[in-house]
């Protein structure tokens, strides 16, 4: 499968792009600007070029899926929040479903809803929207997308150690590893379970492959 990492360069999509080089998928990576190119050739990654302020059309087209892993990062405005987590999403949602991408990986967060009240409430409000439309976007478009919504609790860099929690409840505390979330979202394209389905993911005591299959 030819995966579209976008959100390649962060640390998270960094991760999914290793894990799917590792996996029998072919990742692609999102860039931006062409000195992000360098070292992604170096690594024998492909890539193709993209602004989530602009269409990404020419992006995903030839793909199989595509996983959303893209952030304005902690540093930036809410006014950027809502260009790339709110509206990015949106953007590169449409652009799978209406090039002939068939599956979707949104990275969400834990406590995203319309009416967080967290520390950083216009971070988990701008994803609770993205994640709405695409749950919902079959009433707008008629092209199908196989979506999943993975929202991950409080990220840390800590190694995989291949043992989670998966909850269907979004809200709540709980920490994991960017690692553990790129682990997931690379697993999930192999698992229809998942398919329609949004769920958290927490440092746990069950392995994640079985974790995964109990969705």
């Amino acid at each position: 499968m030819r995966v579209l990492v976008i959100g390649a360069n962060g640390r998270t999509g960094g991760l999914c792009i290793k894990r799917l080089a590792e996996s029998d998928h072919q990742p692609v990576a999102m860039i931006r600007r062409p000195e992000q190119q360098i070292a992604f050739t170096e690594a024998g990654i492909p890539t193709v070029r993209g602004d989530l302020e602009h269409p990404i059309d020419e992006a995903v087209q030839g793909c199989d899926a595509v996983i959303f892993a893209a952030g304005s990062g902690g540093n930036t405005g809410k006014d950027k929040t809502v260009l790339i987590d709110h509206l990015g999403g949106i953007r590169a949602a449409v652009a799978a479903a209406t090039n002939g991408v068939k599956r979707f990986l949104m990275l969400s967060s834990m406590n995203s809803t319309p009416t967080a009240q967290t520390p950083i409430k216009h971070y988990h409000r701008a994803k609770a929207a993205a994640d709405d439309f695409l749950m919902n976007m079959d009433q707008v478009l008629d092209e199908p997308l196989d979506w999943t919504i993975v929202a991950p609790g409080r990220l840390n860099d800590d190694e995989s150690t291949g043992f989670v929690e998966i909850r269907s409840e979004i809200t709540g505390s709980g920490s994991t590893s960017r690692a553990h979330t790129a682990d997931v979202l690379v697993a999930c394209l192999d698992l229809p379970n998942t398919v329609g389905k949004r769920f958290a993911v927490i440092d746990g005591a069950q392995p994640m492959n079985e974790a995964l299959a109990d969705i």
